[in-house]
């Protein structure tokens, strides 16, 4: 297979949060009188993220419907463990974590300018896709990245529609100038980052920093991007 073109997800695959989501889940809990260990919170978001990605707290807004929040709520309480609170506590504690998402930073992970330049070299193109809400090259031309990526897309440049929904990728291989068959989606979310991309016919990888998926199987798994360069020469 040719790869011409590697897409990658944002958070979680070139930057990590800080606190991490699943450290500000537990400061939250704790907040409300709630005790979770953070490794079993982090498998609760993702659990949630693919059973009701549209529930994240980043997407609260006054007057929307609360019972996505509260799916997504109780998702991550129940497979952490944890004791589940009623609605209207659940909707204060999504309502005090979207107020604790303003004050996070993004942290550029170590392995991304060795394994970005690495890709450069083959003469790939790069692109970042992301569901962000608001524009990242503010933050790429931050963190030094613009030079080493040819775009970025989030879901306001394809009408408002982000991942797993086909426009952002299919965008992106316009972009790129690839065949959905010479593209790979890299991202840590399998539902919203590999569902998404198989959905449009490119490869998916599943980055796995947390090793929390070590028995993975349905598509390609990689724990760091400097494992990329190989598995792309690997592929059939």
């Amino acid at each position: 297979m040719t790869v011409k073109a590697v897409f990658l997800d944002w958070v979680n695959t070139l930057v990590r949060m800080e606190p991490d989501r699943h450290v500000l889940c537990m400061e939250t809990c704790r907040e409300f009188g709630i005790e979770v260990d953070p490794e079993r919170a982090l498998r609760g978001i993702y659990s949630a993220e693919e059973e009701v990605p549209e529930g994240r707290p980043l997407h609260w807004s006054p007057g929307a419907d609360p019972g996505a929040f509260i799916r997504y709520n109780d998702i991550v309480l129940r497979v952490a463990g944890a004791t589940i609170p009623d609605g209207d506590t659940t909707m204060r504690m999504v309502e005090r974590a979207k107020e604790r998402f303003r004050d996070i930073r993004f942290l550029l992970l170590d392995d991304v300018h060795p394994s970005l330049e690495k890709l450069k070299d083959r003469g790939l193109a790069i692109a970042v896709l992301s569901n962000m809400n608001r524009p990242l090259k503010p933050f790429m031309e931050r963190l030094g990245l613009m030079a080493l990526v040819d775009f970025c897309l989030v879901p306001a440049d394809v009408g408002g529609r982000g991942k797993p929904d086909e426009p952002i990728f299919l965008e992106a291989l316009r972009r790129a100038g690839a065949q959905p068959s010479e593209a790979v989606h890299v991202g840590d979310e399998s539902f919203v980052d590999g569902v998404g991309a198989r959905r449009a016919g490119i490869n998916p990888v599943l980055i796995d920093r947390s090793g929390l998926f070590t028995d993975f199987s349905e598509y390609s798994r990689i724990g760091s991007l400097l494992e990329l360069p190989a598995l792309l020469d690997a592929m059939p």
